[in-house]
């Protein structure tokens, strides 16, 4: 037993010291080493990622339509090509002509902010609208040069997103069977991972660490699986509704919606100024119509959509979701604004069981926050 107590403390204590020095040697000798490693790991994380998103999908199959996990596994895959095959095949060729159209729009000098703001002004016998149109057009050469930067760089991100996704076919192919795998040895994997959290930790610590695991499984995969299609027919829903009512570039126009929509909160104003601005150069009536038609589709999504496909297991006040993506944001960018919400979300519950435990050890029975001047404190301790 003492021979076993000590090998396991030799263990735990050089790992570490192993691992570090390992790390330091190669960022010393050869830091390109480093990104070689990162990019080697990439198709593994991919494949998890994918695996995570497609787990509930297959879930549903085997519940719902009472079939193996092996076939659920099949009909989850066949869904997901059917709905890439969609997307590349129709929305993708229409994203990839907008966005040429709009580099073109650009290039070829088609924006006159001045002629655009002198139409308004004309039309609309307003002295508030006659100020505010002459101080655009004191500054419309700073404006649209400026603008025409903005919309040139944001065209040739979205191109090279594009670019990136076929050059990157052989890694994705890879992370896909990856993911396949992991879907098929999932009981497997996660034995495997709680064998080893029981051989590191003691006994307590060990489900501890699992209930949080649990627990963050739960909010994390209700918060992507639901914000991932909730976003899909949000986007669909406003490609279709710029179709019918002619608002310019309706494919991107409507992707961007969809997109931006995963961040809670701030993404549909984000995902609404490019969608405005394209508009009103193109068609000053068309803004007012892009803008009302992505006002009431949030509103639809807001009050029906999002609460029933997300769920109610990241439910949190709007306190707490503008403070996840404000911090999230500032520290981790795009991923940060992505997942800000269910980090925050986990923490606030991992504490709160933490604070409903020791006001249950100090015999303080239903503390609430309103509360707080009636505080009953019980003399015999809550077992």
């Amino acid at each position: 037993m003492n021979i076993i107590n000590k090998n396991k403390s030799l263990i735990k204590t050089l790992c570490p010291v192993i691992i570090i020095v390992f790390l330091m040697m190669l960022m010393v000798f050869n830091g390109s080493k480093i990104t070689l490693i990162v990019n080697a790991f990439m198709p593994l994380l991919y494949a998890f990622i994918l695996a995570y998103l497609l787990d509930s999908l297959v879930r549903f199959c085997v519940v719902k339509l009472k079939v193996r996990r092996t076939q659920g596994i099949l009909l989850a895959c066949i869904v997901l090509i059917g709905i890439l095959m969609l997307i590349f095949s129709i929305i993708v060729p229409k994203i990839v002509e907008n966005i040429n159209a709009v580099v073109s729009f650009v290039l070829d000098k088609n924006i006159d902010i001045g002629q655009i703001v002198s139409n308004l002004r004309d039309k609309i016998n307003n002295p508030y609208v006659q100020f505010i149109s002459d101080r655009i057009l004191e500054a419309s050469e700073s404006i649209q040069e400026q603008l025409n930067s903005i919309l040139i760089h944001f065209s040739n991100v979205l191109l090279q997103v594009i670019t990136n996704i076929g050059t990157s076919a052989f890694s994705i192919v890879t992370s896909f069977i990856i993911s396949i795998y992991m879907l098929i040895e999932k009981n497997d994997l996660i034995a495997r991972a709680k064998r080893f959290i029981y051989a590191v930790y003691e006994e307590t610590k060990a489900k501890q660490i699992i209930n949080i695991g649990r627990k963050a499984n739960i909010i994390f995969k209700s918060f992507l699986n639901g914000k991932i299609l909730d976003a899909f027919i949000v986007g669909l829903i406003c490609i279709l509704l710029f179709t019918i009512f002619r608002v310019p570039y309706a494919a991107l126009m409507g992707s961007l919606i969809g997109l931006f929509n995963i961040i809670p909160y701030f993404g549909p104003i984000i995902g609404a100024v490019p969608v405005v601005i394209v508009s009103f150069f193109f068609e000053p009536t068309k803004a007012l119509t892009s803008l009302i038609i992505i006002v009431v589709v949030q509103q639809i999504d807001a009050n029906f959509l999002d609460p029933k496909i997300v769920g109610k297991n990241i439910g949190v006040s709007p306190f707490w979701i503008i403070t996840a993506v404000t911090i999230g944001g500032a520290l981790g960018g795009i991923a940060g604004l992505i997942f800000g919400v269910p980090i925050v979300v986990l923490l606030k519950t991992i504490l709160e069981e933490y604070i409903e435990m020791r006001l249950i050890e100090k015999g303080i029975c239903e503390l609430e926050a309103d509360k707080l001047k009636d505080i009953k404190i019980n003399k015999k301790k809550k077992k």
